[in-house]
């Protein structure tokens, strides 16, 4: 059997006590309690402050502890609530009542638009005080997603008259006063999830046009790189109005609806710009969909998701820490 000198190319240091400040990827002997040391990285949800007001199919921008929530199907349908690490905070409402519609940027430089009812066709910026209402979308939709700052957006998919309720492969770049027209997804789509710049953006899952029967939870990914865009890879399962952050080659998925077995799940995904895979034990203390998160979080940190289906409350805060475990070698 080879040894870990061999393998690695260096010994197990043996200590009389674990080091004081731990980093990922040590290994270590503690010689007093005979036990080998190692530090993985753990992740984990952990609950954060519940919202002012329970809600869902709402929308959010920025990270964690740095957030900013709005609109969704509760009334007040405008009401704008802000986050900071540990409790929510009401501010000015937004122009326009609206839900099912896309968000981007950050707690105090956030960009609405899209939306239901009607559909709707305006965007709308916050400054951390108060709404503006700003150009509108060249096409009126709800069940949109986008991502990016507030000054340079890109924003795709969801359901447009007259073809409404039927999703659309549609995509528009805003550059601060107005809308652009580009060139469509491969895929229609509506309430997907969104990560990554104007420039370099993730599309994955969401929901297809409707059908009678049958799995419509869309399963793959698309890479945008500012004007076109390209297959990418599949997630473990599909599903829609998940939340989500991150980069292009860095993002992360979480909670959701599947429609087979039709339930809202707790699970958590991974992109490494290359592929997804399911994130082991980082599980949502409550399955939702329909949630407001801010896609300028991280894969190892900042990423929350507030409310969801059913009008909840609850908000919880992803942590990705390196954590000291022993190793039993009995």
């Amino acid at each position: 059997m080879a040894t870990y000198r061999e393998v690695k190319g260096y010994s197990v240091k043996s200590v009389s006590s674990d080091p004081a400040n731990a980093k990922e990827g040590q290994i270590w002997y503690n010689s007093s309690i005979k036990k080998i040391k190692v530090v993985p990285s753990i992740a984990a949800w952990a609950s954060g402050g519940d919202l002012n007001t329970a809600r869902n199919t709402f929308s959010g921008a920025g990270n964690n502890p740095a957030a900013v929530v709005f609109g969704g199907s509760v009334s007040p349908k405008q009401q704008t609530e802000e986050y900071d690490g540990s409790s929510w905070t009401n501010s000015n409402n937004m122009g326009t009542a609206r839900y099912y519609f896309g968000g981007a940027g950050t707690q105090t430089a956030a960009l609405a638009f899209g939306g239901e009812p009607q559909p709707i066709v305006n965007a709308e910026t916050y400054d951390g005080t108060s709404w503006t209402e700003v150009g509108d979308l060249n096409t009126a939709r709800w069940g949109i997603s986008g991502t990016g700052v507030q000054t340079a957006v890109i924003a795709a998919g969801g359901s447009a008259p007259p073809s409404a309720p039927a999703r659309t492969a549609l995509s528009e770049e805003w550059d601060g006063s107005s809308w652009t027209e580009g060139n469509n997804m491969n895929t229609s789509r509506g309430q997907f999830g969104v990560a990554g710049t104007q420039t370099a953006a993730l599309f994955w899952g969401g929901i297809t046009s409707p059908s009678p029967t049958g799995n419509r939870s869309i399963v793959h990914s698309e890479e945008y790189d500012g004007t076109s865009y390209t297959e990418g890879s599949n997630l473990p399962v599909g599903k829609e109005g998940m939340g989500c952050s991150g980069t292009q080659t860095a993002a992360l998925g979480y909670g959701g609806y599947i429609h087979s077995p039709a339930s809202n799940v707790t699970t958590t995904e991974t992109y490494d710009g290359t592929s997804w895979s399911a994130v082991s034990g980082a599980t949502l203390a409550t399955a939702r969909s329909g949630s407001a998160s801010g896609n300028q979080g991280s894969t190892t940190g900042n990423a929350f998701i507030a409310g969801g289906s059913n009008t909840i409350a609850a908000t919880e805060e992803y942590e990705l820490a390196a954590t000291v475990r022993s190793v039993d070698v009995s």
